[in-house]
């Protein structure tokens, strides 16, 4: 069949592949078609061409998937929230364990390995404890549209948040449309509006309302309205937080608060230990979900009270609070300062001894840690994976167990094949976080080959 950009084909769909994307071929050359799923029959329209693969965008569904279910969110397929709503979860469970095993087998030659099941969320629907929801044009508030960057969809309900954080939505929605200033425009610089973010704590019920805008003269103003709307309406809201950012890039964190009404912080627990969350300081979004993957991280590093661990990339502490009551010590490093503030108040606020927190880029704290050597590292980076000198690093300090947490399969695979060789892969348990969506949380415990 000859294809090219604008083409209909009739695909059948084999595989969800990493990112979400339904795989088929046409006469042996792969397709990758959004929306579409395992197991169905599909038209579809060829969007981009390229050397190896082509896209496609789904027009008609043919024969559907034996595993489709009806999505229970009205605004499914506009949205960018959610992706396989329309996939029944033990599938999506399936099909993310899946993309983990191919990730190690092709990326880093690890197939001889057993991959456990998906651990399932605790909650598929309202688990999540953070929505960040942008602002555009005059005026929307919502989540960005799926196939249309930069287009926001003004979401009026959604079945990953808390109801009450859906309510304190709409409510922010209804003020700064009659505020009477635009949303920021990167393109030329004006307009007020940029992010809004709630986070409301599973185990306490605080909530905490973030705003963030350019910092322009009517700021102040503009947050204080608001902060007084939501209060009137919200009683119980824990905590308002107004910043501003003036980088072009749309990203969801401030660069300077400005104002904060209540404490400037909620907190959330996971088992026996409790947590401080400030506005822009790193904390698993799925509370519950967190849990079951710190206990997995927890068996991979195999801790008897008499180790002293290392926690890279800690965020706000959550794995090395976790861990402290199994460990002789603990070190936490981040490069963020609210997230390291917040991990050295949790640890006070929990009467923890024996953890310590760093501020500093990992990279370069770690031949200042080298005197409090590691039996145990634990590795939680961001999407992009570890530093390659912190991977030389740890072959040259040979830790007894590196245990890897990872949001990204593919750079999982890439880091763990540099310490192959010094390690073996001692186990892999995919947990799901996101439910809904193509994203998996792994724990890959890696054991030194001379023990």
């Amino acid at each position: 069949m000859h294809m090219e950009k604008g083409s209909s084909i009739e695909i059948e769909v084999e595989k969800l592949a990493f990112g979400g994307k339904g795989l088929a071929r046409v006469d042996g050359f792969v397709v990758f078609c959004d929306r579409a799923l395992p197991g169905q029959r599909v038209r579809a329209e060829v969007t981009k061409m390229h050397k190896g693969f082509a896209e496609a965008r789904l027009l008609e569904v043919l024969t559907p998937s034996p595993h489709q279910v009806k999505p229970f969110c009205p605004h499914f397929g506009v949205c960018g929230g959610c992706s396989w709503q329309d996939l029944d979860y033990a599938e999506q469970l399936r099909w993310k364990r899946e993309q983990v095993v191919e990730s190690l087998r092709h990326l880093a030659g690890i197939d001889a390995v057993a991959v456990a099941d998906t651990v399932p969320s605790p909650q598929i629907r309202r688990y999540r404890n953070k929505m960040e929801f942008a602002f555009a044009g005059n005026l929307h508030l919502g989540l960005y549209e799926r196939n249309a960057p930069g287009r926001v969809c003004d979401v009026s309900s959604c079945g990953l948040m808390p109801e009450k954080g859906l309510a304190l939505l709409n409510a922010a929605r209804d003020f700064c449309r009659g505020f009477g200033q635009g949303a920021y425009d990167s393109r030329t610089g004006k307009g007020l509006w940029r992010h809004l973010i709630i986070r409301a704590a599973q185990a306490t019920g605080q909530t905490m309302v973030h705003l963030i805008t350019a910092p322009r003269g009517d700021a102040a103003k503009a947050a204080k309205g608001l902060s007084d709307h939501l209060a009137a309406a919200f009683p119980d809201l824990t905590t308002f937080v107004h910043s501003t950012r003036q980088t072009k890039a749309p990203v969801a964190a401030g660069e300077r608060i400005e104002s904060a009404s209540g404490q400037g912080f909620i907190e959330d627990r996971l088992g026996k230990i409790a947590f401080r969350i400030s506005p822009d300081s790193f904390f698993q979004t799925n509370t519950l979900g967190a849990q079951k993957l710190y206990d997995a991280a927890m068996a991979a590093a195999g801790l008897s009270g008499t180790q002293t661990v290392w926690d890279l990339y800690c965020g706000s502490g959550g794995i090395a609070l976790y861990a402290s009551a199994k460990a002789k010590q603990v070190i936490g490093v981040d490069a963020s300062v609210m997230s390291i503030r917040d991990a050295k108040a949790s640890a006070g606020d929990n009467g923890l001894v024996n953890c310590e927190f760093v501020k500093g880029d990992v990279r370069e704290s770690l031949e200042s840690l080298r005197v409090k050597k590691p039996d145990v590292v634990f590795l939680d980076p961001p999407r992009a994976g570890t530093h390659p000198e912190v991977l030389a690093a740890l072959r040259l300090l040979r830790p007894g167990r590196v245990v890897y947490v990872s949001c990204n399969p593919a750079t999982l695979a890439r880091d763990a094949a540099a310490l192959l060789g010094d390690y073996r892969v001692a186990g892999v348990t995919p947990v799901d976080m996101f439910p809904h969506g193509p994203h998996i949380e792994c724990v890959l415990g890696l054991v030194r080959t001379d023990k």
